[in-house]
């Protein structure tokens, strides 16, 4: 069984009409050329066409709605491959038609094919073509050079942005840490990038020692995008937090509610739970809102010397605001 492309009666709109053989096709690609024992760019400059003319108006609207589409022309080509290159990434065909393959054919329809494009673009093709050789030398510069430009040094992100320096990393060191320990001045913490986020928050500006603001470079880069980090993530925006427990405790105190342990956890166990988390024991948290326990706690004679022992440093530090505008 054949099957036959049928156009209307429009030309330029349904269907473009070759100049060498008459025949009707959505697009006048090098491969149909070759036929004829010629290419694009003799074609178009024998019989005065541009690259648009060589391709159907509604072929042409059919590809634009692909998703991540851009209709560059061929200034704004070469300024997306040269930001693709200045930022780390491969240009090399075989990748850039995994990662954006759009642009990728955009580059051969603009200028008849990829290594015309690169030529264009200022690249010497050959050179592009040769896979990139990563010893400890190359990889510990990169490493370096990432970390002047304040991008994020853990293994997911460099997996997914900057793949080939990962895999070269991992192969002449062994593991992705053993790389950043040889690149020098880069701590790898022992916490998540949540926990860190954690820290950060419930941290006032003159107790960010050195050693958190250098884990937050590993997950952030810098502590200004930790900072913005910490306004959006959403766990953090929705989760407990020292002051949100002082609050609730403060509310809870005010409004004659029974505060003793076992209520607590009978009526309000999230609540208990968090306390416990943050500040240890469900009676250092109400000694953090400015509760005496012995209000609640009938059996237990709590000492003051034991208040004053904890409420002196760490009330300030729970109840002070944390200063969010920290450089």
């Amino acid at each position: 069984m054949y099957f036959s492309l049928r156009f209307n009666d429009r030309a330029g709109i349904d269907f473009v009409r070759c100049r060498i053989c008459d025949a009707r096709r959505r697009v006048i690609s090098g491969r149909h050329l070759s036929k004829h024992s010629t290419d694009r760019e003799k074609y178009m400059e024998e019989y005065g066409l541009s690259p648009d003319e060589l391709i159907a108006k509604d072929f042409r609207i059919t590809q634009s709605s692909r998703r991540g589409y851009q209709p560059y022309g061929k200034r704004e080509w070469i300024a997306a491959i040269r930001k693709i290159r200045k930022n780390g990434g491969s240009i090399r065909a075989g990748d850039l038609q995994h990662k954006d393959q759009n642009l990728y054919q955009l580059a051969v329809w603009l200028f008849g094919d990829y290594d015309k494009a690169l030529s264009a673009a200022g690249f010497d093709p050959q050179q592009m073509r040769l896979r990139r050789f990563w010893n400890d030398e190359k990889i510990v510069q990169e490493l370096r050079r990432m970390r002047k430009r304040n991008l994020p040094l853990y293994a997911n992100y460099v997996m997914r942005n900057h793949p080939n320096l990962f895999s070269g990393a991992v192969r002449q060191y062994g593991s992705w840490n053993k790389a950043l320990m040889a690149a020098g001045n880069i701590a790898i913490p022992q916490n998540t990038r949540f926990g860190l986020l954690r820290e950060l928050r419930d941290a006032v500006e003159w107790r960010i020692s050195q050693a958190l603001r250098s884990e937050i470079v590993y997950y952030f880069g810098s502590l200004r995008d930790a900072e913005i980090a910490l306004k959006t993530d959403r766990r953090l925006l929705t989760g407990w937090s020292r002051p949100k427990i002082i609050t609730l405790l403060a509310r809870m105190h005010r409004s004659k509610k029974k505060l003793n342990y076992a209520t607590g956890r009978r009526e309000f166990p999230a609540l208990v739970s968090a306390a416990e988390a943050y500040f240890g024991s469900w009676v250092k948290a109400l000694y953090a809102a400015g509760i005496d326990p012995n209000l609640y706690f009938v059996h237990h004679n709590w000492r003051k010397s034991r208040a004053q022992a904890f409420t002196h440093d760490d009330r300030r530090r729970y109840v002070e605001r944390p200063v969010t505008n920290r450089r």
